[in-house]
Protein backbone atom coordinates (compact mmCIF):
# COMPACT_ATOMS: atom_id res chain seq x y z
CA UNK A 1 0.00 0.00 0.00
CA UNK A 2 2.86 2.27 0.90
CA UNK A 3 4.78 1.73 -2.29
CA UNK A 4 1.81 2.39 -4.67
CA UNK A 5 1.02 5.81 -2.35
CA UNK A 6 4.82 6.69 -3.81
CA UNK A 7 4.34 5.66 -7.48
CA UNK A 8 0.56 7.96 -6.64
CA UNK A 9 2.84 10.96 -5.48
CA UNK A 10 5.41 10.38 -8.56
CA UNK A 11 2.88 10.29 -11.11
CA UNK A 12 1.46 13.59 -9.17
CA UNK A 13 4.73 15.71 -9.51
CA UNK A 14 5.02 14.26 -13.33
CA UNK A 15 2.01 15.60 -13.97
CA UNK A 16 2.49 18.76 -12.58
CA UNK A 17 6.21 19.77 -13.79
CA UNK A 18 4.77 18.80 -16.96
CA UNK A 19 1.82 21.10 -16.94
CA UNK A 20 4.37 23.68 -15.52
CA UNK A 21 6.53 22.97 -18.55
CA UNK A 22 3.10 23.05 -20.73
CA UNK A 23 2.47 26.02 -19.53
CA UNK A 24 5.30 28.00 -19.99
CA UNK A 25 5.55 27.21 -23.36
CA UNK A 26 2.26 28.06 -24.32
CA UNK A 27 2.91 31.15 -22.62
CA UNK A 28 6.01 31.71 -24.36
CA UNK A 29 4.15 30.98 -27.79
CA UNK A 30 1.15 32.91 -27.46
CA UNK A 31 2.39 36.05 -24.90
CA UNK A 32 5.38 38.35 -25.24
CA UNK A 33 6.55 41.52 -22.98
CA UNK A 34 6.93 45.11 -23.99
CA UNK A 35 9.21 46.92 -21.57
CA UNK A 36 9.69 50.38 -20.85
CA UNK A 37 11.02 52.17 -22.98
CA UNK A 38 10.44 49.98 -26.07
CA UNK A 39 7.72 49.96 -28.94
CA UNK A 40 6.73 46.13 -30.38
CA UNK A 41 5.19 45.40 -34.28
CA UNK A 42 3.16 42.55 -34.47
CA UNK A 43 3.43 40.49 -37.88
CA UNK A 44 0.97 38.29 -38.78
CA UNK A 45 2.34 36.14 -42.13
CA UNK A 46 5.07 38.33 -42.52
CA UNK A 47 2.21 41.29 -42.96
CA UNK A 48 2.21 44.20 -40.20
CA UNK A 49 -0.55 42.98 -37.98
CA UNK A 50 -0.29 45.79 -34.54
CA UNK A 51 2.05 48.24 -32.96
CA UNK A 52 2.02 48.04 -29.45
CA UNK A 53 3.01 50.98 -27.52
CA UNK A 54 2.00 50.18 -24.23
CA UNK A 55 4.54 48.32 -21.61
CA UNK A 56 3.25 45.21 -19.80
CA UNK A 57 2.14 41.70 -21.32
CA UNK A 58 0.61 41.09 -24.21
CA UNK A 59 -0.78 38.13 -26.48
CA UNK A 60 0.00 36.68 -29.98
CA UNK A 61 -0.06 33.68 -32.49
CA UNK A 62 2.32 31.37 -32.21
CA UNK A 63 5.06 31.30 -34.55
CA UNK A 64 4.81 31.04 -37.65
CA UNK A 65 1.20 32.52 -37.60
CA UNK A 66 2.57 35.79 -36.07
CA UNK A 67 6.10 37.29 -35.12
CA UNK A 68 7.12 40.11 -32.71
CA UNK A 69 9.82 42.89 -33.50
CA UNK A 70 10.86 44.94 -30.39
CA UNK A 71 12.32 48.41 -31.09
CA UNK A 72 13.75 50.52 -28.41
CA UNK A 73 12.55 53.87 -28.90
CA UNK A 74 14.10 56.25 -26.59
CA UNK A 75 16.39 59.05 -28.07
CA UNK A 76 19.50 57.73 -29.32
CA UNK A 77 23.16 59.79 -30.38
CA UNK A 78 25.11 59.00 -33.58
CA UNK A 79 28.24 60.47 -35.25
CA UNK A 80 28.39 60.65 -38.81
CA UNK A 81 31.97 60.00 -40.62
CA UNK A 82 34.54 62.64 -41.17
CA UNK A 83 33.11 63.96 -44.43
CA UNK A 84 34.99 66.40 -46.65
CA UNK A 85 32.91 69.04 -48.10
CA UNK A 86 33.43 72.43 -50.51
CA UNK A 87 32.35 75.72 -49.24
CA UNK A 88 30.63 78.40 -51.53
CA UNK A 89 34.56 80.05 -51.81
CA UNK A 90 35.72 77.04 -53.12
CA UNK A 91 37.49 75.86 -50.02
CA UNK A 92 37.52 72.12 -48.79
CA UNK A 93 36.56 71.45 -45.31
CA UNK A 94 36.09 67.92 -43.03
CA UNK A 95 33.28 67.88 -40.71
CA UNK A 96 31.69 65.47 -38.41
CA UNK A 97 28.48 65.88 -37.63
CA UNK A 98 25.90 64.17 -34.58
CA UNK A 99 22.22 62.77 -34.79
CA UNK A 100 20.17 62.84 -32.22
CA UNK A 101 17.33 60.54 -33.07
CA UNK A 102 14.46 58.44 -32.25
CA UNK A 103 11.83 55.83 -33.88
CA UNK A 104 8.69 57.98 -34.42
CA UNK A 105 6.84 55.23 -36.82
CA UNK A 106 7.57 51.65 -35.56
CA UNK A 107 6.15 50.65 -38.67
CA UNK A 108 8.04 52.29 -41.19
CA UNK A 109 11.14 51.27 -39.42
CA UNK A 110 10.62 47.92 -39.74
CA UNK A 111 10.25 47.77 -43.08
CA UNK A 112 12.33 50.12 -44.10
CA UNK A 113 16.10 49.74 -41.99
CA UNK A 114 14.88 47.13 -39.34
CA UNK A 115 18.37 47.61 -37.20
CA UNK A 116 19.82 50.64 -35.41
CA UNK A 117 23.10 49.58 -37.42
CA UNK A 118 20.92 50.09 -40.59
CA UNK A 119 19.54 53.35 -39.60
CA UNK A 120 22.50 54.90 -38.25
CA UNK A 121 23.80 54.31 -41.86
CA UNK A 122 20.96 55.44 -43.72
CA UNK A 123 21.39 58.88 -41.45
CA UNK A 124 25.22 59.03 -42.26
CA UNK A 125 23.86 59.26 -45.95
CA UNK A 126 21.08 61.90 -45.31
CA UNK A 127 23.55 63.93 -43.08
CA UNK A 128 26.46 63.77 -45.78
CA UNK A 129 23.77 65.02 -48.70
CA UNK A 130 22.54 67.48 -47.11
CA UNK A 131 25.91 68.79 -45.28
CA UNK A 132 27.21 68.75 -48.78
CA UNK A 133 24.06 70.59 -50.16
CA UNK A 134 24.09 73.68 -47.39
CA UNK A 135 27.62 74.32 -46.83
CA UNK A 136 27.55 74.84 -50.63
CA UNK A 137 25.24 78.35 -49.67
CA UNK A 138 28.26 79.56 -47.21
CA UNK A 139 31.21 80.68 -46.96
CA UNK A 140 34.08 79.27 -45.00
CA UNK A 141 34.43 82.42 -42.61
CA UNK A 142 30.90 81.08 -41.73
CA UNK A 143 32.62 78.35 -40.06
CA UNK A 144 36.31 79.50 -38.78
CA UNK A 145 36.28 83.59 -38.53
CA UNK A 146 37.21 85.69 -35.55
CA UNK A 147 34.80 87.99 -36.27
CA UNK A 148 30.77 86.71 -34.67
CA UNK A 149 28.90 88.56 -37.08
CA UNK A 150 30.33 85.98 -40.07
CA UNK A 151 30.08 82.71 -38.13
CA UNK A 152 27.15 80.80 -39.08
CA UNK A 153 27.24 77.30 -37.26
CA UNK A 154 23.48 78.00 -35.65
CA UNK A 155 21.79 78.59 -39.29
CA UNK A 156 23.70 76.50 -40.53
CA UNK A 157 22.99 73.22 -38.64
CA UNK A 158 19.30 74.68 -38.45
CA UNK A 159 19.40 74.24 -42.59
CA UNK A 160 20.91 70.32 -42.16
CA UNK A 161 18.49 69.44 -39.36
CA UNK A 162 15.53 70.48 -41.41
CA UNK A 163 16.47 68.89 -43.96
CA UNK A 164 17.37 65.69 -43.01
CA UNK A 165 14.57 65.33 -40.58
CA UNK A 166 12.02 65.57 -43.18
CA UNK A 167 14.08 62.76 -45.10
CA UNK A 168 14.09 60.54 -42.19
CA UNK A 169 10.54 60.55 -41.33
CA UNK A 170 9.05 60.04 -44.54
CA UNK A 171 11.54 57.25 -45.71
CA UNK A 172 12.49 55.48 -42.80
CA UNK A 173 9.97 56.21 -39.97
CA UNK A 174 13.11 58.25 -38.03
CA UNK A 175 12.56 61.20 -36.22
CA UNK A 176 15.76 63.35 -35.96
CA UNK A 177 15.68 65.99 -32.95
CA UNK A 178 19.23 66.92 -33.26
CA UNK A 179 22.08 67.59 -35.71
CA UNK A 180 25.26 69.35 -34.80
CA UNK A 181 29.00 70.02 -35.66
CA UNK A 182 31.00 67.99 -33.76
CA UNK A 183 34.37 68.16 -35.19
CA UNK A 184 35.93 70.59 -37.91
CA UNK A 185 38.91 70.44 -39.79
CA UNK A 186 40.69 71.65 -42.59
CA UNK A 187 43.06 70.04 -45.37
CA UNK A 188 47.04 71.23 -45.81
CA UNK A 189 45.79 73.44 -48.50
CA UNK A 190 43.82 75.51 -46.29
CA UNK A 191 45.31 76.05 -43.14
CA UNK A 192 47.62 78.74 -44.73
CA UNK A 193 44.12 80.38 -46.22
CA UNK A 194 42.63 80.37 -42.50
CA UNK A 195 45.61 81.81 -41.13
CA UNK A 196 45.78 84.84 -43.36
CA UNK A 197 42.81 85.19 -43.39
CA UNK A 198 42.47 85.20 -39.53
CA UNK A 199 45.61 87.83 -39.52
CA UNK A 200 43.88 90.01 -42.04
CA UNK A 201 41.04 90.26 -39.96
CA UNK A 202 43.07 90.52 -36.59
CA UNK A 203 45.03 93.43 -38.31
CA UNK A 204 41.76 94.92 -39.41
CA UNK A 205 40.71 94.97 -35.70
CA UNK A 206 43.69 96.49 -34.55
CA UNK A 207 43.64 99.24 -37.07
CA UNK A 208 39.62 99.80 -36.42
CA UNK A 209 41.12 100.07 -32.38
CA UNK A 210 44.39 102.41 -33.54
CA UNK A 211 42.26 104.67 -35.37
CA UNK A 212 39.62 105.04 -32.54
CA UNK A 213 42.28 105.83 -30.16
CA UNK A 214 43.60 108.19 -32.46
CA UNK A 215 40.18 109.95 -32.65
CA UNK A 216 39.72 109.59 -28.83
CA UNK A 217 43.85 111.35 -28.39
CA UNK A 218 42.49 114.20 -30.90
CA UNK A 219 39.41 114.98 -29.03
CA UNK A 220 41.34 114.90 -25.68
CA UNK A 221 44.11 117.47 -26.93
CA UNK A 222 41.77 119.71 -28.66
CA UNK A 223 40.24 119.51 -25.30
CA UNK A 224 43.22 120.51 -23.60
CA UNK A 225 44.04 123.19 -25.46
CA UNK A 226 41.12 125.00 -25.43
CA UNK A 227 41.24 124.59 -21.70
CA UNK A 228 44.79 126.02 -21.95
CA UNK A 229 43.63 128.70 -24.02
CA UNK A 230 41.48 129.58 -21.26
CA UNK A 231 43.68 129.26 -18.77
CA UNK A 232 46.23 131.45 -20.50
CA UNK A 233 43.69 133.79 -21.15
CA UNK A 234 42.52 134.13 -17.87
CA UNK A 235 45.98 134.19 -16.31
CA UNK A 236 46.84 136.97 -18.79
CA UNK A 237 43.85 138.83 -17.88
CA UNK A 238 44.80 138.34 -14.39
CA UNK A 239 48.31 139.62 -15.09
CA UNK A 240 47.40 142.36 -16.74
CA UNK A 241 44.92 143.57 -14.21
CA UNK A 242 47.30 142.66 -11.43
CA UNK A 243 50.55 144.97 -13.76
CA UNK A 244 47.61 147.85 -14.32
CA UNK A 245 46.73 147.68 -10.57
CA UNK A 246 51.09 148.00 -9.65
CA UNK A 247 51.50 150.69 -12.67
CA UNK A 248 48.66 152.64 -11.05
CA UNK A 249 50.29 152.07 -7.67
CA UNK A 250 53.66 152.90 -8.85
CA UNK A 251 52.29 155.92 -10.20
CA UNK A 252 50.88 157.10 -7.49
CA UNK A 253 53.75 156.56 -5.68
CA UNK A 254 55.63 158.48 -7.97
CA UNK A 255 53.59 161.32 -7.53
CA UNK A 256 54.17 161.35 -4.12
CA UNK A 257 57.52 161.50 -3.88
CA UNK A 258 57.80 163.99 -6.31
CA UNK A 259 55.10 165.99 -4.37
CA UNK A 260 57.39 165.95 -1.48
CA UNK A 261 60.57 166.11 -2.81
CA UNK A 262 60.83 167.17 -6.86
CA UNK A 263 64.98 167.27 -6.68
CA UNK A 264 65.28 164.01 -4.92
CA UNK A 265 62.51 162.11 -7.38
CA UNK A 266 64.45 163.66 -10.42
CA UNK A 267 68.15 162.13 -9.17
CA UNK A 268 66.34 159.03 -8.63
CA UNK A 269 64.62 158.91 -11.97
CA UNK A 270 68.50 160.01 -13.44
CA UNK A 271 69.25 156.83 -11.61
CA UNK A 272 66.99 154.59 -12.85
CA UNK A 273 67.80 155.34 -16.43
CA UNK A 274 70.99 155.20 -15.94
CA UNK A 275 70.91 151.93 -14.36
CA UNK A 276 68.38 150.82 -17.37
CA UNK A 277 71.38 152.06 -20.03
CA UNK A 278 74.37 150.42 -18.28
CA UNK A 279 74.84 146.53 -18.11
CA UNK A 280 76.74 144.69 -15.63
CA UNK A 281 80.07 144.47 -16.87
CA UNK A 282 79.46 147.92 -19.73
CA UNK A 283 82.42 150.63 -20.18
CA UNK A 284 80.88 153.44 -21.35
CA UNK A 285 82.93 156.87 -22.28
CA UNK A 286 79.86 159.88 -21.36
CA UNK A 287 80.09 163.56 -20.71
CA UNK A 288 79.22 163.77 -16.90
CA UNK A 289 77.75 166.85 -17.67
CA UNK A 290 74.81 165.93 -19.75
CA UNK A 291 72.02 163.62 -18.23
CA UNK A 292 71.39 161.26 -16.81
CA UNK A 293 75.06 160.48 -16.39
CA UNK A 294 75.79 164.34 -14.68
CA UNK A 295 74.13 162.53 -11.05
CA UNK A 296 77.73 160.64 -11.05
CA UNK A 297 79.80 163.61 -11.25
CA UNK A 298 80.01 166.04 -7.77
CA UNK A 299 78.51 169.13 -9.53
CA UNK A 300 75.18 169.81 -8.68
Amino acid sequence: MKIQNNKTQRLWVRWIAGGIIIFCILIYAFAFIVNEGNIAVVTRFGAPKEVVHEAGLHFKLPWPFEKVYTFDKRQHYYDTSFIETLTNDKKNVILQTYVVWNIDDALKFLQSTASREAAEANLDSLVTNSKNGVLGRFNLSALVSTNKNELKLDEIEFQILSEVSEQALNRYGIKVTQVGMKKLGLPETNMEYVFEQMRSERLKYVEQIKAQGERDASIIRNEADVEVAELKAQGMNEAAKIKGEAELEAAKVYADAQKEDPAFYSFLRRLESAEKILGDKSTVIFRNDSAPFDVLSDKK
